[in-house]
């Protein structure tokens, strides 16, 4: 007795002259849709988007987070500070 793995459909398709397509299972799709989403977000950031104006928000101010940029000068300086007073420290140790 022969096992059918689609439950006869695809032989009797190819023998009609008919190839069947494959379709993916339910897991796979769950995969495929997010390896689609993952790779044209990546696609997206990598600036190949040909129908995104990118330079719309690379020149627009109003698009920069202040408070991260201004949190970056700070934490810059003051970890400068810190070296320069660990620096004096150990030349008057």
């Amino acid at each position: 007795e022969e096992e059918d793995d689609d439950e006869g459909g695809e032989e009797d398709a190819e023998v009609r002259g008919q190839r069947k397509e494959w379709e993916p299972t339910a897991e796979e799709k769950v995969l495929l849709r997010e390896e689609f989403i993952s790779q044209m977000h990546q696609r997206f950031l990598d600036g190949k988007d040909e129908e995104f104006n990118y330079s719309e928000v690379d020149n627009n101010p109003d698009y920069d987070n202040l408070d991260l940029v201004n949190r970056d000068a700070e934490d810059k300086y003051f970890d400068e500070e810190e070296d320069d007073v660990e620096e004096e420290e150990e030349m008057t140790s």
